[in-house]
């Protein structure tokens, strides 16, 4: 490979990676602990999917192929650390908006729901979890989930059927918060 076409790749890799850059940090944030973790996961991703660029066919649009590097990347990093996942990004999605009107006991039952929300997802195997999080955070439809996993589509339902099971069990052990919602 030629010096001026390792340019042209690095040229074209940096401008497709600028229009991905804000949803990889989305899905790497609401799969990471923190912040500065999903900050390490991009980069981590960025710096992947540079040294894989080469082998990008095209056979898929760019964003799959770069979502697709960012999920493993994120699994691999809860691997290594045995992290648990942080759903901060929930508060900004309504569970944790009280309204003004709300009493204090409400607002209390609203953090308390929350916590137990949070906590449930965590304790979920990585394999659920981030099925989960794919499809009721991230918006996703099963199809996609399915190649971003290099997963069978029967694999991810069957895996979010699972999530959402194990979520609902625990969850019912504090069902007095949970009366009025559905899990």
């Amino acid at each position: 490979m030629s010096l001026f076409s390792r340019r042209q790749d690095t040229q074209s890799f940096e401008t497709l990676a600028e229009q991905a850059e804000k949803k990889v940090y989305l899905t790497c944030l609401r799969m990471m602990r923190s912040h500065e973790e999903a900050q390490d996961a991009l980069q981590e991703t960025m710096l992947r999917a540079y040294k894989a660029f080469s082998s990008f066919r095209g056979d898929a649009r760019f964003t799959t192929w770069i979502d697709r590097i960012a999920v493993h990347t994120c699994l691999d990093l809860l691997k290594k650390k045995k992290a648990v996942l942080s759903l901060d990004m929930l508060r900004d999605d309504g569970f944790d908006a009280p309204d003004q009107q709300e009493s204090v006991y409400a607002r209390l039952d609203s953090k308390e729901r929350l916590r137990l929300l949070k906590e449930g997802i965590s304790l979920l195997p990585d394999d659920m979890r981030t099925v989960l999080v794919l499809r009721e955070l991230d918006m996703r439809s099963m199809e996609e989930i399915a190649a971003l996993l290099s997963l069978p589509e029967g694999t991810v339902k069957s895996r979010l059927n699972r999530a959402r099971k194990k979520l609902c069990q625990y969850l019912s052990q504090h069902a007095e918060l949970f009366d009025n919602f559905s899990v």
